[in-house]
Formats: structure tokens, sequence, C-alpha cells
């Protein structure tokens, strides 16, 4: 019997899927750096990043504060056309043991990023990720 083979986009949509249902972060994680402000880095995790349309990519991201041994995770959406952000949901844990002290719902209604901030940093490295990728499969 042969396997037949799944375009990489309906595999990272159903990867994603699996993650929204089982919770923030249940899989494998391949958490990359992204910026950095004092003792709070940022992170995407490059296994969860879907291609919703043309303007919008979801994504889980890591905030991580060292000074609280906290790592927040959330599960995002970002339109980078019109600069917001919405959390599906969150989770915090304690970052050395990956302990999950707390899950939440998440945001009601997007919310605006400037030019400056995090989230900015998040979907741009989100844009390089997926055009790398996009070049590497051809």
């Amino acid at each position: 019997m042969r396997m037949r083979r799944l375009p990489v986009r309906r595999f990272l949509l159903a990867v994603f899927v699996l993650l929204a249902g089982l919770g923030v972060c249940e899989a494998a994680e391949d958490m990359q750096f992204v910026d950095a402000d004092d003792d709070t880095g940022y992170y995407v995790d490059a296994a969860t990043i879907v291609r919703v349309s043309d303007a919008e990519r979801d994504a889980v991201i890591a905030v991580v504060k060292i000074s609280e041994n906290r790592r927040y995770l959330y599960r995002t959406r970002f339109n980078r056309e019109k600069n917001t952000y919405q959390f599906f949901s969150a989770q915090v844990e304690v970052y050395d043991t990956k302990e999950v002290l707390r899950t939440l719902p998440g945001m009601d209604v997007p919310q605006p990023y400037t030019p400056s901030s995090p989230m900015r940093s998040i979907v741009d490295f989100i844009e390089e990720f997926l055009t790398a990728k996009q070049q590497s499969t051809k």
C-alpha cells in the first residue's frame, strides 16, 4: 500500500488544528528566539506557524520572564495588514520545570500592535520563516 503525501500547507493546518484541540502546547516544540527586552524573551514555536490567508498567520508564541521564572504561551493569530494580534488561549508555566500553573481563555477581539512592539518583531520573523521555507521547497 502506497502512502500519499499531503501538501505541506494541509499538513501544517492539520497540526495546528490538532494543537488547538489539545491545548496551547501539547506537541513537540521548535521554539525560535525572536527578540528580547531586558529579562523578557520572545519566541515563536516554528512547528506551529500556519498561513491562514494572505494577511493572517497563526502561531504559538512564548514570552519568557526570567526574573519571574515564568513562561507564557499564547496561541495567537496575527493580521499583518491590520497590524493586529489575537490570543485564542494562554498558558502560564514555571519556566524551569514546564509545570502548568494555569490556562486562560483568549481575547474576544484583536488588539493593535505598533511598529516598535515585540509583536511586530514576531510577525516579521514569521514572514521570514515562511519565505525561507517556501524557497527551500522550490
